[in-house]
């Protein structure tokens, strides 16, 4: 079995002895280059796909072949296809980067178009840094879980970017509301994440649940009778992202019945209806039956050159996809004549490629990284002109500036291999002669923008705005401080799940640091990761790890958070009944170690899971649809503020709440005395993992805990505003909430260590 750079290198190493170029152009035109490198390129997409994006790939390959006619050596691409649609893609890709004695080698990979197919090839791919080049996988989840991985790339921003741009769409429009209609699945996910947040972002009221997941044959008659009751303004925008045309066509027909009913009524909504990119499909377009009022897609940008060259080639209009696998042809050759040039001597953004572990010396991934890392040296264009410099430019040594077909191609600071700048088009559908066809009307992008962009610049986001908390003066006469308690629930029991186990162990860590004794917290956790088959650290759990020697200095960085913890339950040993009786010190032969406050008792929870939009957090994984309910977390603290008729059993009581959709549950608790809530997400709106492990394969933590952590860590007496305006901050992706300050107190003068005293 043969190494796959090693392989090429050889190539590359035999034809370099006849590949020098000469650094002026004039000096000696070689109208039949002297030397050929074949690079294999497999190329995984759907037939139709491929069908589709013939006419730019043909047209990739001639303008390649033209721009190195003047070199001494040219790069050709040898592309194999491969259909996803009726291939095992996971077989596939075991097979490409495990070539057999004899089979002819794959030098990178191109697709596959759907994201759901593409973390299997890409799991291979990290075998030998094998460059795989994604022109429209663009799930949130895929691109983060591959942030750090130098071979994937990605050639479209993720849908983080296009729920943004649907969201900032709808804002251009005056007195509307707005509301999601999204797939239960992998594509819909990122759009069920972010909607909530861009639409808090932009100030849109989102009536009824705001939004509704779909499946084929879901009835959405509720939940569009609840936005209709709910609505704060005349006009209605539903936004619509699912995975097929089938459901397009289904959920439009749904959503007009219902808009033609209220039409007859009393109540009259002006309805705008907005479907996302996998509306441009001629199943779609073409159905006389679809209403809607506009698609958006992602699209080359007008600016430069590549749809109006595209229409005067063809005669007809480019289709999503074509100029970004235009660009992975043109890079693949770029970084192929870069490496042939440079060999070993490779720098990306100036710094020196090196790995610890095999293959040590750069790849092909990583010459393609330094071409478009370059934002100096020549302007080279996508076009044959602008690649003919390019090629020479590179073949003497020199770094380019090189701008695609989609648009200018900058991409992430950390890896240089997430695309940063993506245009997309809002579109309709208009009757032509030609029959019912999709023009375009507005163009909106993220480039040049570092708070937009969905891939690094997003992660960086730093907000420096908050809402502005009236600093509430309540007086209740509360007695002295007697002694504090905790409860620490995490409800997840899944390896993927990691994080929220390892946050709560770290919770636990942290209270005990800060004064409290074994006793008087109660721990719910699984604690079955430490001996998982898949952790590499037997018996340890981390919520940060870092070979960097001054992170190290940080509270909880490389630490074993489970060390010496005590666990008092096992979540799936409990019901949710049970938490009521622990926190009223009901104690039992099921259930003995209880907390037990009193009226002079300050009681700390902190709660890490899943949560779900209808009622926050979920008791249980993110498949368990087992809300533990508004109610019942309502009814539990009312019953400790004694309800009248029972004595006090608490003093003040905070929340820290880190699921998603947890406002939900600082809505529940608003009115209750002296209970302050702290939450990850508002009540429409999803939280996001954090720190991602390359070596355990998980997400160790999530932003709101390990913000809480750190400044808990270095100033135990911060007040609680300080506390959420950092959270805030650093929390990207939600909206961190703070509920019932009104009952509650000054959030300015109140301080954490009320809870957290040493």
């Amino acid at each position: 079995m043969k190494k796959i750079n090693i392989l090429f290198a050889m190539i590359l190493a035999a034809a370099l002895y006849g590949c020098k170029s000469d650094d002026d152009n004039s000096a000696s035109v070689v109208t039949t280059p002297e030397e050929v490198v074949t690079l294999n390129v497999d190329v995984v997409l759907p037939a139709d796909i491929r069908q589709e994006w013939q006419p730019s790939i043909d047209w990739a390959l001639d303008n390649i072949h033209k721009a190195q006619q003047r070199q001494r050596c040219e790069v050709k691409l040898n592309l194999r296809y491969h259909d996803e649609d009726t291939e095992d893609v996971d077989k596939l890709a075991y097979k490409l980067t495990h070539p057999e004695e004899g089979e002819d080698t794959c030098h990178a990979i191109i697709g596959p178009y759907h994201s759901s197919n593409a973390s299997d090839v890409l799991r291979y791919a990290g075998r030998n840094r094998l460059p795989v080049i994604m022109p429209t996988c663009t799930s949130s989840e895929l691109q983060r879980s591959n942030a750090r991985n130098t071979y994937a790339w990605f050639l479209t921003e993720s849908d983080i970017t296009q729920c943004e741009m649907m969201v900032t769409g709808v804002a251009r429009m005056t007195d509307v509301d707005v509301a999601l209609i999204y797939s239960d699945d992998t594509y819909g996910q990122s759009f069920r994440d972010w909607f909530g947040y861009y639409a808090t972002e932009h100030q849109l009221h989102m009536p009824g649940e705001g939004i509704a997941s779909y499946r084929s044959g879901t009835n959405l008659t509720l939940f569009l009778d609840g936005l209709a009751a709910d609505l704060k303004n005349s006009r209605l925008a539903v936004c619509i992202a699912l995975s097929n045309a089938a459901d397009y066509v289904n959920v439009t027909e749904q959503v007009r019945q219902w808009n033609d009913q209220l039409q007859v009524g009393e109540k009259k909504i002006e309805l705008q209806v907005i479907l996302s990119d996998t509306a441009l499909d001629d199943d779609v377009i073409q159905q006389e039956g679809v209403w809607f009022n506009y698609g958006l897609t992602p699209t080359a940008s007008p600016n430069y050159g590549f749809p109006q060259s595209y229409e005067a080639l063809t005669g007809q209009s480019q289709v999503n996809g074509e100029a970004r696998i235009y660009d992975a042809l043109i890079m693949l050759a770029l970084g192929a004549a870069h490496q042939r040039v440079k060999g070993e001597d490779c720098k990306v953004a100036g710094r020196e490629v090196k790995y610890y572990e095999k293959p040590y010396g750069p790849t092909l991934t990583d010459h393609i990284r330094s071409v478009v890392a370059s934002t100096e040296g020549a302007a080279c264009t996508w076009d044959v002109e602008g690649l003919v410099r390019a090629f020479s430019e590179t073949a003497a040594g020199r770094s380019i500036n090189l701008t695609g077909a989609s648009g200018s191609l900058t991409f992430d600071d950390e890896t240089h291999t997430k695309v940063l700048g993506t245009d997309y088009m809002f579109w309709r559908v208009e009757k032509t002669e030609k029959g019912r066809v999709a023009k375009s009307i507005l163009h909106l992008s993220t480039e040049s923008s570092n708070t937009q962009a969905s891939t690094q610049s997003l992660w960086e986001l730093d907000k420096m705005w908050s809402p502005y908390y009236e600093d509430v003066a309540v007086t209740h006469n509360l007695p002295a401080v007697t002694d504090r308690w905790a409860v620490v629930v995490s409800p997840s029991t899944t390896w993927s799940n990691y994080r929220h186990q390892a946050d709560a162990f770290a919770m636990y860590q942290l209270l005990r640091h800060h004064g409290y004794d074994d006793d008087h917290i109660v721990l719910i956790v699984e604690d079955n990761l430490a001996n998982d088959s898949r952790n590499i650290f037997p018996g340890q759990i981390f919520v940060e790890r870092s070979s960097d020697p001054a992170a190290a200095s940080d509270q909880f960085v490389n630490d074993d958070v489970r060390k010496n913890a005590v666990v008092d339950y096992h979540f799936s040993d409990l019901q949710p009944a049970d938490l009521a009786d622990i926190m009223m010190g009901r104690s039992s032969s099921r259930l003995p170690q209880v907390i037990h406050p009193t009226a002079s008792s300050d009681v700390f929870f902190f709660w890490s899971g899943h949560g779900g939009s209808r009622e926050g957090p979920l008791w249980g994984n993110e498949d368990a649809y087992t809300y533990f309910g508004k109610d019942r977390i309502r009814n539990i603290v009312a019953e400790m503020a004694g309800n009248g008729t029972e004595s006090r059993k608490y003093r003040r009581m905070m929340f820290a709440i880190e699921t998603c959709f947890s406002g939900q549950w600082g809505d529940a608790l608003t009115g209750q005395p002296d209970v302050l809530v702290l939450t990850a997400a508002n009540a429409q709106e999803s939280s996001k993992a954090d720190v991602h492990d390359r070596d355990l394969g998980v997400y160790l933590s999530n932003a709101f805990a390990r913000t809480f952590r750190r400044q808990i860590g270095a100033k135990n007496d911060i007040s609680i505003y300080d506390l959420y305006r950092e959270l805030f901050k650093t929390t990207k992706g939600s909206h961190v909430s703070i509920y019932n300050q009104q009952e509650y107190g000054s959030v300015y003068s109140e301080r954490m260590n009320e809870f957290l005293p040493q």
